[in-house]
């Protein structure tokens, strides 16, 4: 009997001290999982907006504000890896991001103060109430240090913003053509706004376009929007391929007030215009059988594709087995016209029989366009030589006048298939 007293009694200890073990456990596991917030950070400063807010301080904020928070910490001892988190709750849209914002992870050392910055943007559409700004201090393992900010939201007394930009036929636009501009303004602030400006520009290609909006009512409980009346912006014929800044800007509060809203537009070439700088060249005959002493006559014939008149200057090269001359070295253009200049070769009496070549450079400024090679198939002379003088004069002339019957084709179907392409395009 004493002996089931004795365990008895040595059970009832042994479930004490494991109790007590427990009891213990617990106590330093709560210590470890409180300690940033009991023994090593503490908060510091807090100010908003550069204003230093007070722990009971209720702070005055505006819908569609930026808040600029600086949270500072005082450590106690070295800390690492730290977290500061700042957030809103309460905003209906879920996916409104900027309503919250947390630091990298940083370290603070003992008997220090750190401060960090952190944003959060308001939405323009948060309605009039209270809403707490909440501060975390965290660690990958340890509790949360926690505070509040009290905010008290009002409606900004003058807000206007851009909702939408709308552009057709879309973001990208050939050169030459129109973009019209659809612009949404939406105005949350508390009061009515009049005669607000309304721009749109591609500041870089120097056009821009610009509409009023006579009153833009508001509304205390909703954002009232306005539709811009449709804006036109010309995009000029010679814009280089390429992205431009497109801005939208609208000015308000009795024009104190602008805000600005930026787009990419994308321009390409059109074919309509590619050839304001095109020259075709015909050339008649390229290779001419010539008796030395005689004259071999070329033709070349130039025509201005382009939309624009053209100053073209010939220089001719040969070697010393003969003599050249142009019939024009300056030849000047109206678009679509044409002219043949004649090329002058004589191989010299004592000329080596065989081909040789005479080059025309057909320059536009100091730009070499176009560089002909003429050939020359020189024989010995010969007093009752086949080909004449006669002969080779006949030849040149007739080839000429194919030359410009050819070429007058080539211009009038080129602008035949533009006027087509024009026509299959929709202008806007």
């Amino acid at each position: 009997m004493l002996k089931n007293l004795e365990d008895l009694e040595e059970d009832k200890m042994r479930k004490f001290v494991s109790v007590m073990a427990l009891f213990v456990i617990s106590l330093l596991t709560f210590s470890m999982v409180s300690a940033l917030s009991s023994t090593e950070v503490s908060w510091g400063t807090i100010k908003v907006n550069g204003d230093e807010v007070g722990d009971t301080e209720m702070l005055a904020v505006e819908e569609g504000q930026t808040l600029s928070i600086k949270v500072g910490l005082k450590a106690a001892a070295d800390v690492k890896d730290l977290e500061v988190e700042a957030e809103i709750s309460g905003y209906e849209y879920a996916d409104y991001e900027d309503l919250e914002d947390s630091t990298p992870l940083f370290d603070v050392s003992a008997n220090t103060t750190k401060y960090v910055d952190l944003s959060v943007k308001l939405p323009k559409d948060l309605e009039k109430n209270e809403y707490w700004l909440r501060l975390r201090v965290m660690t990958k393992n340890g509790a949360a240090l926690t505070k509040d900010v009290k905010l008290a939201v009002e409606p900004t007394r003058h807000g206007v913003d851009i909702a939408d930009v709308v552009l057709s036929p879309g973001m990208t636009v050939k050169a030459g053509r129109y973009v019209l501009a659809s612009v949404l303004l939406e105005n949350y602030g508390d009061k009515d706004e009049k005669d607000v400006k309304v721009t749109v520009a591609v500041p870089e290609l120097g056009v821009s376009a610009v509409e009023y909006v006579d009153v833009m009512e508001t509304d205390n409980h909703n954002v009232e929007r306005e539709d811009v009346p449709e804006m036109f912006l010309s995009i000029p014929a010679t814009a280089a391929e390429g992205d431009y800044q497109l801005k939208a800007t609208a000015t308000y509060d009795d024009l104190r007030e602008t805000v600005t809203k930026t787009y990419t537009l994308h321009v390409v070439p059109n074919e309509l215009f590619q050839k304001s700088d095109k020259l075709v060249l015909a050339v008649g005959p390229e290779t001419q059988t010539v008796a030395a002493g005689k004259t071999a006559v070329y033709g070349i014939a130039l025509a201005n594709e382009g939309v624009s008149s053209k100053a073209y200057t010939l220089e001719v090269v040969t070697g010393d087995w003969a003599t050249a001359s142009l019939s024009d070295v300056l030849v000047v253009l109206e678009p679509g016209k044409t002219k043949t200049v004649t090329v002058d070769v004589t191989p010299a009496a004592d000329a080596p029989a065989g081909e040789h070549t005479v080059s025309v450079a057909v320059k536009s400024g100091s730009e070499t366009l176009e560089t002909v090679a003429l050939k020359a198939s020189v024989v010995p002379g010969q007093a009752n030589s086949n080909l004449s003088l006669r002969n080779g004069l006949e030849i040149a002339l007739i080839v000429l006048v194919v030359l410009l019957v050819v070429i007058g084709l080539i211009i009038g179907f080129s602008r035949l298939r533009k006027d087509d392409e024009g026509e299959e395009q929709t202008y806007y």
